[in-house]
């Protein structure tokens, strides 16, 4: 696929996440009226084409290419390929869903010129309930906050957190970001604010779901932006010598360069690669996301999937899907559909004279990916314990 330059256009319509039997298609700037699909003879309503919307496209088949005109008022304007995903077998064993940088309690959003929200509710809490909404009604069975859940840690901050909290059905596992580490004087302990609330009782916390262990790492470093997981090398190592694969959620992402290409930096090289190495030599079978750049990205590291998701609260508004199978996994990054949030979100892609909404989103196969597990067992592992709030 072509690389997302400063220059390149955003699209008008995008498909912006695809799995084996669905995908996500969304729109901005289109006319008014109508806005519908036909596949097979038979139309599907999407919404209304003129503001910002996104929609699910079902019953797809596995490992195809389809070509899907889009209508307004029954008058096609275009038409778009959906490659699907290969199947990965029957149901998933467990799925699980992540919200990466809330940053409850923020403001506006905006670098050179601040963005301001004018809907009734302060627009990181709105977006980031919308996003666990709609996790929990895709099959989600466990959320997972990957830091920066708030802006900058205090106790009003920690309260909206709260509110999310209480709307989410789910069991639900946090880790600490920068943002909740500041240290300023109005700022509250974030690991004393989440043991209090009983989401993350210890530095690196593990657990099993159905087919897989959940590991979950605390990458922060208290009155710093960058991160570090080196230190926690022994519990690591521990945490994924089991006989599954294993999903590690940390906020910080693993710089692959010696020297940083972005900001904001991360874990660097020199303490998070060999942490992957020694990890891989244990097991194999390892996928590890983080949040903190607000981007989506992903790459290998060795037999490793390495994965970035970008901000609940800033464009493009996402949340992630993990379909865990016995064969593979599957990530599925989607924009938040409720209409007042990515209206909200759509907006704030001009950023940085425009670049963000072209930096931000990564190309398609940085959001979608089916990964298969390297080493194949004769049977799911199964069982589960040490789940945290529900």
């Amino acid at each position: 696929m072509a690389p997302i330059l400063p220059f390149t256009k955003r699209p008008t319509v995008e498909i912006f996440a695809v799995e084996d039997t669905r995908a996500q298609i969304t729109w901005r700037r289109l006319p008014a009226g109508e806005l519908t699909i036909r596949a097979d003879d038979t139309e599907q309503v999407l919404g209304e084409g003129g503001r910002a919307g996104a929609a699910e496209i079902s019953s797809l088949d596995p490992s195809t290419t389809n070509s899907i005109p889009l209508l307004i008022d029954g008058r096609e304007i275009s038409r778009h390929t959906i490659s699907t995903h290969d199947s990965l077998g029957a149901e998933p064993l467990t799925r699980i869903a992540t919200l990466s940088d809330l940053h409850l309690g923020e403001e506006g959003f905006g670098l050179v010129k601040e963005m301001r929200y004018g809907g009734p509710d302060p627009y990181p809490l709105r977006c980031a309930q919308a996003a666990a909404r709609e996790a929990v009604a895709w099959g989600a069975e466990l959320l997972v906050i990957k830091g920066d859940i708030t802006n900058e840690g205090h106790d009003r901050e920690w309260e909206m957190f709260d509110e999310l909290l209480a709307g989410v059905p789910v069991p639900v596992l946090a880790i600490p970001g920068n943002h909740d580490v500041v240290g300023t004087p109005l700022s509250a302990d974030a690991t004393s604010a989440l043991q209090a609330r009983g989401l993350f009782p210890e530095p690196v916390h593990s657990f099993d779901m159905a087919g897989v262990r959940i590991v979950a790492v605390d990458s922060t470093i208290p009155g710093h932006n960058w991160g570090r997981i080196g230190c926690w090398i022994d519990e690591l190592s521990a945490a994924v010598d089991v006989d599954r694969p294993v999903l590690i959620f940390t906020h910080h992402h693993i710089e692959d360069r010696v020297l940083p290409r972005f900001w904001p930096p991360g874990i660097r090289r020199h303490d998070g690669a060999p942490v992957l190495d020694q990890l891989l030599a244990i097991n194999p079978d390892i996928v590890l996301s983080s949040g903190h750049t607000h981007r989506n990205r992903i790459r290998r590291h060795g037999t490793a999937l390495i994965t970035e998701v970008s901000s609940t609260k800033d464009f493009p508004g996402v949340w992630a899907g993990y379909a865990i199978h016995d064969t593979g996994i599957r990530q599925s990054v989607r924009r938040i559909t409720e209409p007042e949030c990515i209206g909200w979100t759509d907006h704030t892609h001009a950023a940085v004279a425009g670049i963000w909404g072209l930096w931000s989103p990564g190309r398609l196969d940085q959001r979608s990916r089916t990964h298969h597990w390297n080493v194949k067992r004769d049977a799911p592992a199964v069982g589960g314990s040490g789940l945290l709030h529900a």
